[in-house]
């Protein structure tokens, strides 16, 4: 089975879908299977989750259904253990892949997430305009020796406070390489549009001043900001597009433009925009959807065309013929949408910063705080002077082997536990390939960080159950629920889907499979109303008239009766009511033509082929082998039921 239906599975069950852990309040034992013990704090948490009767008295004999369906599921689970589904590689990679997802929530830093997210809530709802000039730094520069790109983007700045145009300082300094087309000019942008440090000193520095310089993994920013607006939002839009290449011949750009306006006349007549982007429009990414373009945000595409579909003001607005770089245009406005309040932009909150470099900050903020409560101890100087002479350039092609090492010291501590060299030697074989463009000494210094920092995020890991007995409750409820997937697919639904056991299931128990009450009928046809009576009359006198010989007098020179037989049960809207029929015969007019519906006869308990029945012959089939198995588990284990804990737990419960 695929892991997505494994997952709706885990949820889904009867007993292991996912439940809130309640704080424990008695942990003593309810009942043991094969010795192992089960608290009385995990059956009533689950009875309460999957029941929905928090706060509410519980009924004994329901619980005592619910206890028997407990027992089952234990069991089940037990014979996955024996069988060892767990220890199986594809398992675990499975659970571990389940637990890593849950583990994300608890590896956070919930205070530095929480303002990030209000920081970009407030940023959503302006935009800034903005020019730049970038100092870009090779990526082989580190430390000390990126001073002196930061003197060069002081400069620059210099030059622009003392009154330079920015558009010229950019054109001679900046290393943007679309500087020459926009002289540094950004236009109109709000947050998640640029890498977090430029949006953030973009955000901060007032209009018409300039920026101390903002680093970012390209370089130094010198940013000036022009202006500031209520953000637009997003607008949903559709276009049509006529291509000009940017060597076309001036007749080449006359075709272009006349071709627009024949579209756009087409579309102020009537025609359809969608189905006229499908066959005309020349952006081949849009076309076969209508023309349609992803939701939009200032910034988010070229200015010109911005400009334009921004000014639309109306659902299915169509702009006047419009161009741009990639040549002629008409656009539609199919949708608008403003900032919202807060809740309402969480999801998507949340969503865009699960792909910013904000995580980062986010991480870095958990990290630091589990240095403090670890006591972190770290050693980056001793460490350098080891890798130094454990290095060379494999490293950067991935062929650096771990060599042989005399002297193994500790080079981190993290809550009385010593990592020792060889641990990092470990990491770095594994990882040699993320710094190719590092020099060795950078490369050392970046690698140690990061095997500092996932060392000590997989420590917390390790003792998330230990911190959180949610997590620890939860984390077995997958396993739990993965293990009953398993070993219910081997003992019922794979043996369930056996063709030759199905049809000797079915052979075995013919007898179950009969249809309830069955009406046999037949339903003639006449434009005329005469023949219709005259049908009536010959069905009242013999009933068991074959319809082809009755029919056959009003046909002998023309097609006056059509007929067919049919069978039916009782809730047929052809038949409805016919059991207050005289004769079992009903007249009705539909469509200028007249009905007879004759009754042949009623049958009850006719049996069913498999064809017919073989959905309900299945679930038959797995509900006989699910109980054969649970008859099997409970003579192979043994169950014992704590009666006095259970006694307790109902009593305290309704108390």
């Amino acid at each position: 089975m695929k892991k997505a239906f494994r997952v709706v599975f885990v949820i889904a069950g009867v007993i292991v879908g996912q439940v809130a852990y309640a704080q424990i309040q008695n942990s003593e034992t309810l009942l043991t299977i094969n010795n192992t013990p089960v608290s009385a704090d995990e059956f009533i948490s689950l009875y309460i989750k999957n029941t929905k009767t928090t706060g509410a008295k519980i009924d004994k004999s329901t619980l005592d259904d619910y206890l028997n369906l407990f027992i089952n599921f234990k069991l089940k689970v037990q014979a996955a253990l024996d069988a060892g589904i767990d220890t199986l590689s594809s398992f675990r990679n499975e659970y571990n892949g389940y637990i890593d997802q849950l583990a994300q929530s608890y590896l956070i830093d919930q205070k530095t997430l929480d303002a990030l997210t209000r920081e970009a809530y407030q940023r959503m709802k302006e935009e800034v305009s903005a020019s730049h000039i970038l100092i870009s730094i090779p990526e082989t520069v580190t430390g000390a020796d990126t001073l002196k790109y930061y003197q060069k983007a002081l400069e620059a700045r210099s030059k622009v406070i003392h009154g330079e145009p920015f558009g010229k300082v950019a054109l001679t300094t900046s290393n943007d390489p679309s500087v020459s087309r926009n002289n540094g000019y950004l236009g109109w942008f709000s947050t998640f549009q640029m890498v977090y440090p430029f949006e953030t000193a973009a955000y901060s520095t007032p209009i018409d001043s300039v920026s101390m310089p903002a680093r970012t993994r390209f370089g130094y920013h010198i940013i000036k900001v022009h202006g500031r607006r209520p953000a637009k939002g997003q607008i949903k839009v559709a276009h049509i597009m006529v291509r000009v290449t940017p060597n076309a011949s001036p007749q080449e750009m006359e075709s272009a433009r006349q071709k627009i306006v024949e579209i756009h006349n087409r579309l102020l007549n009537g025609e359809s925009f969608a189905e006229l982007a499908k066959k005309e429009s020349q952006d081949n990414s849009t076309a076969p959807n209508g023309g349609e373009l992803p939701w939009i945000r200032s910034g988010q595409i070229i200015p010109e065309f911005e400009e334009v579909a921004f000014a639309l003001k109306d659902i299915g607005d169509i702009s006047k013929p419009f161009q741009t770089s990639f040549g002629w245009h008409v656009a539609k406005l199919l949708d608008r949408k403003l900032p919202g309040e807060f809740e309402e932009m969480l999801p998507e909150i949340k969503n865009l910063l699960a792909r910013d470099s904000r995580t980062m900050i986010i991480r870095t903020a958990f990290i630091n705080k589990l240095k403090k409560e670890y006591g972190v101890k770290e050693y980056p100087a001793e460490t350098a002077k080891h890798l130094t002479s454990l290095i060379d350039s494999t490293i950067f092609k991935g062929e650096w082997k771990v060599p042989s090492i005399k002297a193994n010291p500790t080079i981190l501590v993290a809550k009385g536990l010593n990592y020792p060299l060889s641990d990092l030697l470990q990491f770095i074989s594994q990882n040699q390939q993320k710094s190719r463009n590092h020099s060795i000494q950078s490369f050392i210094r970046f690698i140690y960080t990061d095997w500092v920092n996932q060392t000590i995020i997989n420590l917390e890991k390790s003792l998330l159950p230990q911190k959180y007995p949610e997590f620890k409750q939860l984390a077995n409820e997958y396993l739990e629920g993965m293990l009953l997937f398993e070993i219910s697919n081997r003992e019922v639904w794979t043996k369930a889907s056996d063709s030759v056991a199905i049809n000797t299931f079915y052979e075995n128990h013919r007898d179950k499979y009969t249809w309830g009450e069955k009406i046999y009928f037949t339903v003639y046809q006449t434009p005329d109303s005469k023949i219709a009576q005259a049908i009536e009359k010959a069905l009242k006198k013999n009933p068991d008239i074959n319809p082809e010989v009755l029919v056959k007098k009003w046909n002998k020179n023309a097609l006056h009766v059509t007929y067919n037989q049919q069978v039916g049960f009782p809730d047929n809207p052809i038949i409805s009511g016919y059991t207050q029929w005289s004769s079992g015969i009903n007249i009705s007019v539909q469509n200028d033509k007249h009905i007879v519906v004759h009754i042949n006869k009623t049958t009850t308990g006719e049996p069913k082929e498999l064809n017919d029945c073989r959905a309900e012959v299945i679930a038959d089939y797995q509900h006989f082998l699910e109980e054969s198995w649970i008859q099997t588990l409970k003579k192979k284990y043994k169950v014992n039921i704590n009666v006095d804990a259970y006694n307790r737990l109902l009593e305290n419960h309704n108390n």
